[in-house]
């Protein structure tokens, strides 16, 4: 409980500049106004992330005492133990005094229901900004400190500008002092810059002309405001999303700092989560430029889906903390923040608003010339044209850190067979394909011309290619019919139904010139029956395409599985959906099996057939 004699209230540079800020909340939230004789005003001040909490009591103890429009008010705080626990009771009796209350609250706590409708406002005080410490310092010490220099100083934490602060001590001495007791900067790892890797696509370009532009604005030519600052990077796992951070930092000249979700809660319970979230956001401000790489982004949760959760309380916290430290304005200039995820679709609504996380690039699976110049850097620029045509073969599915590790394994081997590298060293450490031959190359082969024929028959998209592969990675598909589609369809209900009909037409095919199903249309997430039943669910529940009309919020592939489990109804609409359109797949692939059965034996012989091929025996079967 704070309320303490004021003579054990010493004013501080610190407590003075805290004041600032919690005099702007309390007149938001309405003590200044004038009231009825002996009403009781209750506000509680809810202080910003990572705040002291006896600091700001203190400050809140001097203000009512030397604000004469607030003398009528006393403060509380609670008390926080070791261990995390809060105890308010103090407050409670106070407030059976019946006495004006500033209640002082610490921000990663909840503040109690019964509280909250006591209280006639509940108020977020604002961080200290750069004006508070140039009247801080007017008002505390005498000093005169010019705005331009506050912004600077507000550049470092909190904590080192109030220790390196003294009576008399000139703003110059000041940041001198700050800029002289920065720590060491940790150097980037040695490693390749951006420009150096293959295969990031919109990722390395974004990349280097974020670069150029962190140049720019280092030497004042461009404003922070104008420079991309937050990234949500996705990709599958080892497609060197880590790699693309140190390699972005060392183009930049930036410092980096490296974390992740997983790291931060390490530290224990959630007020030690939210201080370790604080030092990784304090060590990117203090090394400006810097880039703050945040891996295992999906690991916060979303709100919306944490609703009735046990953890909602923990995770509405973090969120609110993280969007509060994103949100830093003039302290995170210079500073990029990149989160990190393989699952892009669950990442909280909030955090991908713009200023925020707001652009989205994914990083994909290298592409042939993409292989071929990965083949070069990591096993040899010596290597043969042939040797080079071979491994971008041999590569196809595999991941950047696939070749980073390949290319370590057989430099290893080469060395200690005192030769150079060789094509046999290279395919000796790939990971072995799994070959599609016999009769599981003619049920793939049915499968993949099944999608062709159905989606051309019914005009979705244009139809590129069409494959069987003739070996495959453990991340590749064992097929696949490529539909190009334009940038931003507008599709309507019809065309929806079209898309399901498509997605269904492999396992049509492989029931109607078969005469069964294989596993392979639902052996996992990502299948043509998890993606039909995503799509009817959305027409259903989402756009007002079936049924009814009501809208529910179901952004996520997990949320509308789990609407579909928790619900019959939603299961019965949602299947009569797949039943209607696998009728119509089926009739298509009856009505064109000699085009299906044509296509599927030239992908068993050639693995691969593009759309005019297909297009034109359709035409010349229908005849």
């Amino acid at each position: 409980m704070t309320n303490l004699p004021h003579g054990r209230r010493a004013v501080t540079l610190e407590r003075v500049a805290y004041g600032l800020a919690l005099k702007t909340a309390a007149r938001l939230g309405g003590a200044f106004k004038k009231t009825e004789s002996g009403r009781q005003v209750v506000i509680v001040l809810r202080l910003p992330t990572h705040a002291e909490l006896y600091e700001y009591a203190a400050a809140a103890s001097i203000l009512v005492r030397e604000v004469e429009a607030l003398h009528e008010f006393c403060v509380g705080s609670p008390t926080i133990s070791r261990k995390g626990g809060i105890e308010y009771e103090p407050i409670n009796t106070q407030l059976k005094l019946g006495r004006s209350l500033l209640i002082v609250w610490p921000s990663d706590h909840e503040v109690p229901r019964e509280m909250a409708l006591v209280a006639d406002r509940v108020v977020a005080v604002g961080p200290v900004r750069p004006f508070h410490l140039v009247v801080a310092a007017k008002s505390f010490a005498d000093q005169t400190i010019d705005l331009a220099d506050a912004k600077r100083m507000m550049d470092y934490p909190l904590s080192e500008v109030f220790a390196a602060f003294r009576t008399k001590r000139p703003p110059a001495a000041v940041l001198g002092r700050l800029a002289d007791s920065k720590v060491v900067e940790t150097p980037v790892v040695d490693g390749p810059r951006l420009e150096q890797l293959v295969g990031y696509g919109d990722a390395k370009t974004w990349g280097l002309s974020l670069a150029q532009d962190i140049r720019a604005w280092h030497d004042g030519k461009l404003s922070w405001s104008d420079v991309d600052r937050g990234l949500l990077l996705s990709g599958a796992p080892g497609t060197g999303k880590t790699m693309f951070a140190g390699a972005l930092a060392r183009s930049c000249g930036a410092h980096l700092v490296a974390t992740s979700i997983a790291r931060w809660q390490a530290a224990g319970r959630l007020d030690d989560t939210l201080k370790a979230m604080h030092r990784s956001f304090d060590e990117a401000i203090s090394h400006k430029p810097s880039i703050l790489f945040i891996d295992e982004f999906d690991g916060i949760s979303d709100r919306a889906r944490l609703i009735g959760n046990v953890h909602e309380t923990y995770w509405t916290q973090v969120i609110n903390s993280l969007l509060e430290l994103i949100d830093g304005h003039e302290r995170l200039d210079g500073v990029v923040v990149i989160g990190a995820t393989n699952h892009p679709d669950v990442i909280d609504a909030a955090l991908r608003r713009p200023g925020r996380l707001d652009r989205h690039i994914r990083i994909s699976l290298p592409d042939t010339e993409e292989r071929r110049q990965l083949s070069r850097f990591y096993f040899g620029n010596d290597i043969t044209d042939e040797v080079v045509e071979a491994l971008a073969t041999a590569t196809t599915g595999l991941t950047g850190a696939h070749f980073a590790k390949a290319g370590r394994e057989a430099r290893r081997a080469a060395r200690r067979a005192g030769r150079a590298v060789s094509i046999e060293d290279v395919l000796a450490v790939l990971p072995v394909p799994k070959r599609i031959a016999g009769g599981e190359r003619r049920m793939v082969a049915i499968h993949e011309a099944g999608h062709a024929v159905v989606g051309v028959r019914l005009g979705v998209g244009e139809l590129k290619t069409v494959a069987v592969p003739w070996e495959v990675h453990a991340s590749q598909p064992l097929g696949f019919a490529h539909f190009q589609f334009d940038e931003n369809p507008l599709w309507d209900r019809q065309e929806y139904l079209d898309q399901v009909a498509v997605t269904l037409g492999g396992r049509a095919a492989e029931e109607v010139i078969l005469g069964t199903a294989f596993d392979g249309a639902g052996a996992a997430e990502g299948s043509d029956l998890h993606k039909a039943s995503d799509l009817a669910t959305m027409m259903e529940f989402q756009l007002g395409m079936g049924e009814g009309l009501a809208y529910f919020n179901l952004k996520s592939t997990e949320e509308r599985d789990r609407v579909r489990q928790n619900n019959p109804a939603v299961a019965a609409r949602v299947e009569r959906v797949l039943r209607q359109e696998m009728e119509r797949s089926r009739e298509i692939v009856t009505r064109f099996r000699v085009a299906v059965e044509r296509i599927a034996d030239i992908l068993v012989e050639k693995a691969i057939i593009d759309g005019d091929e297909v297009r034109r025996i359709i035409r010349e079967t229908s005849r």
